[in-house]
């Protein structure tokens, strides 16, 4: 049976149509219903169903699917096993702007000088929209917020770092409490919606601090910048906060580890596995270079 049709089987099991799956694996339309047809022929059942521009899986689509991906993953996995320790392959890493900036520099130049057949691709985003990329298969790890629940079976998640939560606010009041600082200032506030933010709505409410809200963005950087403007105050992770060029910021922990804001990479259970493990291990320094 091939491999390749298997392969063509499960991104049109994935995406939900014979077009999309055709741009994903850069193939004509007309050639992924034919490896389908092949497919079809040759297991003697029907395992799919055109729903008008979209496709379903049969029972029997649904019931070789997992087996499909599994052989798929192995068969991808041999190139990286033939090297003998020799990693190679491409391997796409999303990464949240914090990390991008605090974590990601170093990593990468330690991968290179341990791992040159590595071919790594970063793609920034916010941990929401990078988990629907590793969703999609868009990408095979994300350096992200650990998100507020629990996570499907084929994903994994290891903790990185914990990054405490602080008041950022101008220098200039840097002698009140953190409650009195955010009730005499405008409050920039992180997205709510956002997984950072929500971190920071549970402080405010548990500690039942009313805010005067002048901005809300999904933008940490932006938000630091902002205060050192004197705009306002804000709540933020530290991730390596430092005062920008020309500002002087107060930055005062919260003293409490239940908003510590937590880090980690989510990788998807897949052929690049070998080189995500690799990644993590240069990441958490667990390989010298």
């Amino acid at each position: 049976m091939n491999i390749r049709f298997m392969r063509t089987f499960c991104s049109v099991a994935e995406k939900g149509s014979m077009a999309a799956a055709a741009r994903a694996l850069g193939l004509a339309n007309a050639s992924v219903a034919e490896q389908i047809r092949a497919l079809e022929q040759e297991l003697g059942t029907a395992l799919t169903l055109r729903r008008g521009q979209t496709v379903a899986l049969t029972d029997a689509g649904q019931a070789v699917l997992p087996t499909m991906r599994s052989i798929v993953a192995q068969a991808e996995d041999l190139s990286l096993i033939a090297q003998a320790g020799a990693l190679r392959g491409r391997l796409r890493v999303g990464s949240i702007s914090t990390v991008l900036t605090s974590l990601i520099p170093d990593t990468l130049r330690r991968l290179a000088l341990l791992h040159p057949e590595i071919d790594l691709k970063v793609v920034p985003g916010t941990s929401m929209g990078l988990l629907a990329l590793l969703e999609a298969e868009e990408i095979d790890c994300a350096l992200s917020v650990k998100p507020p629940f629990s996570l499907p079976k084929s994903l994994s998640w290891q903790p990185v770092r914990a990054e405490p939560l602080v008041l950022v606010a101008p220098d200039d009041l840097s002698k009140q409490t953190i409650a009195a600082s955010i009730r005499s200032a405008p409050f920039i506030r992180m997205d709510r919606n956002a997984w950072t933010g929500m971190i920071v709505n549970r402080y405010l409410l548990s500690r039942r601090i009313p805010v005067r809200e002048l901005f809300e963005l999904d933008a940490p950087e932006t938000i630091v910048a902002l205060v050192a403007e004197g705009l306002g105050v804000s709540l933020l992770p530290d991730w390596g906060i430092v005062s920008p060029p020309g500002g002087k910021l107060a930055i005062r922990p919260v003293k409490d580890q239940r908003f510590d804001r937590e880090i980690g990479l989510i990788g998807r259970r897949s052929a690049a596995s070998t080189l995500i493990g690799a990644f993590a291990s240069v990441l958490m320094g667990r390989s010298e270079a």
